[in-house]
């Protein structure tokens, strides 16, 4: 048996790449990477057959590989695969999902020194269904979601910003926001989702001024941005830093679940 791997433009593994995206059934955190060019594509091939492919990212998280897929019917063999893949493209480290099981297992079995970078949430409602089709109870009785009906708090108002805020954040924020939480005429949270995730996914984003935190904005504006996510076709979906206990707990008072972690391992030698 044959095995080989080599660099392809990304058009070459489109139709593999979509049915990775189905595989997966949730957002996927690098999914812009090839599309944009952070990334580059490996054809692997079994016999001079086409059998899968790898992403190596080459801008952030260089030399680290991000996506993996093999055609169900190579799956035997995928192990090996992994492996060629990881020499031909000489990485250093492999990044996985673990609400992706194959690409984590992969991760398992050729890396080192793992370690949790992120927590990933779904909606909540978007996890219900999942859990409901695995269970054999919720086969009978599909299992319904749970969304959180967080009161406004008194004298406030979710808005979108003005012009003339967004011209200001602007000039502080990286990822500009387009909501904001209005307490007594001042702003004391802001929200956003960004969707250059694979569709419908939408990344929701929030922060709360350092003044008003702890008094039940953040998980605020989580249920309101996510409520217009959904209104507008989209699930929404976030993550934050393992460390980060306050982030955690807004988002899942906003209606957002955890449903794994964004783990990197160094490729054992």
């Amino acid at each position: 048996m044959k095995i080989e791997a080599c660099r392809v433009p990304a058009e070459e593994i489109s139709a593999m790449r979509e049915a990775y995206r189905a595989e997966a059934g949730c957002q996927i955190i690098y999914d812009s990477f090839l599309p944009r060019g952070h990334a580059d594509a490996y054809a692997v091939s079994i016999d001079d057959r086409a059998a899968g492919y790898g992403a190596l990212a080459n801008r952030y998280y260089p030399r680290q590989v991000i996506e993996f897929y093999v055609v169900p019917e190579a799956r035997i063999d995928a192990l090996e695969m992994f492996r060629r893949l990881l020499a031909v493209t000489r990485a250093t480290h492999v990044r996985a999902q673990t609400n992706i099981p194959f690409m984590t297992r992969m991760l398992f079995d050729t890396t080192k020194n793992i370690a949790a970078e992120k927590v990933l949430f779904t909606d909540n409602s978007a996890h219900a269904a999942t859990v409901g089709a695995w269970t054999e109870s919720a086969r009978r009785a599909p299992a319904q979601p749970h969304l959180p009906q967080i009161p406004a708090p008194e004298g406030s108002v979710f808005r979108h910003i003005t012009e003339a805020e967004a011209e200001q954040f602007s000039k502080v924020q990286e990822v500009l926001t387009n909501w904001v939480l209005q307490v007594n005429g001042e702003i004391v949270a802001t929200a956003g989702y960004l969707t250059h995730y694979n569709p419908p996914y939408a990344d929701i984003f929030m922060a709360v001024a350092d003044t008003a935190r702890r008094r039940g904005y953040g998980g605020y504006i989580v249920q309101e941005i996510s409520c217009v996510a959904r209104n507008e076709g989209k699930i929404p979906a976030a993550r934050c830093d393992t460390t980060a206990e306050g982030s955690r707990r807004a988002l899942e008072r906003g209606g957002l679940v955890a449903c794994g972690h964004l783990v990197f391992g160094e490729v054992a030698t």
